[in-house]
């Protein structure tokens, strides 16, 4: 018995998945917003992530985005990259950034009729109770005018104390915050494989996850380079925080022209299934993974 499916026709139906959300998260990695050598925004991949999300509002579910990017974009004002900045610096490149990047989102769906609204959280935000309940009063409200909520980490003030260090984590505990169905981490890598596909010409991928085990973790590897700071490691931890609120997580490229179409069309990725799905309906060969007690509902 496995924990992990690997054949394409025993994985989610993603179109019917996305189709029955209420409420979608869709993170965005640096690597996908920011060009790696430029630090200029990807605009024209932008502009084809905003046509999918005002495709989902148009059918009446609402969309939160994450973002990542705003350091990789600022960063080039110091003639080098995110990962080479002093803390100070950093701290400056985001603020630069984050202007740019909001500029771009704001001015894309604008084009398209729809306002948005920026949230930049830090971890307190998150973990204090009275801050949680304000956020979570916050997104509703954007919501309900119709205003699409782009949140990014606080990356200009925050320190080792209260930050996430990556936006994996961040929208995850967000997908609490909000009762939200699904959670999209949009990658620059398919999905999780068995083994480092960069290094193995015969990794597979994993096309459902019903249980994070030992040897799933063991498949995440290391953290990845250049300007992302998390990687597949922050992936599975951003999946169990997804899963034990209920909320199914997938991980897809983003790299492709309208990547969330891509996901409902059946292209590659992973899927993560909460307890609460295992319980109702596992599949044949499939390691039905419960909660521990104790755990609330």
């Amino acid at each position: 018995m496995s924990s992990f499916l690997l054949k394409q026709d025993s994985a989610r139906a993603s179109a019917v998945q996305l189709l029955s959300a209420r409420r979608l998260i869709v993170k965005i990695g640096s690597a996908l917003t920011a060009d790696a050598d430029t630090g200029e925004i990807r605009g024209a991949w932008l502009e084809m992530l905003v046509e999918d999300v005002v495709r989902f509002f148009a059918r009446g579910q609402q969309v939160i985005i994450v973002t990542s990017g705003a350091v990789a974009v600022g960063s080039h004002r110091f003639g080098r990259l995110d990962r080479c900045l002093q803390m100070g610096e950093r701290h400056a490149a985001a603020a630069i950034g984050q202007v740019q990047l909001m500029r771009a989102y704001e001015q894309s769906f604008k084009r398209r009729g729809f306002g948005v609204g920026q949230l930049l959280l830090t971890g307190e935000d998150i973990e204090n109770q009275q801050r949680h309940a304000d956020a979570r009063s916050t997104f509703q409200q954007l919501l309900k005018v119709g205003a699409v909520p782009i949140v990014n980490e606080n990356d200009a003030t925050a320190t080792a104390e209260n930050c996430f260090g990556d936006n994996d984590r961040l929208a995850a505990r967000l997908a609490q915050i909000v009762n939200a169905d699904v959670l999209i981490l949009l990658s620059n890598i398919d999905g999780l494989f068995t083994e480092d596909p960069h290094d193995n010409a015969f990794a597979r991928l994993v096309t459902e996850v019903r249980c994070i085990t030992p040897e799933i973790e063991a498949m995440a590897g290391d953290r990845a380079p250049h300007h992302s700071s998390g990687g597949m490691v922050t992936k599975l931890i951003a999946a169990r925080i997804a899963m034990d609120a209920g909320c199914e997580m997938v991980i897809a490229n983003g790299n492709k022209s309208y990547p969330l179409a891509a996901i409902e069309n059946g292209g590659p990725s992973t899927w993560f299934v909460p307890f609460a799905k295992n319980e109702r309906s596992p599949d044949a060969g499939t390691t039905v993974c419960r909660k521990p007690e104790g755990r609330p509902p």
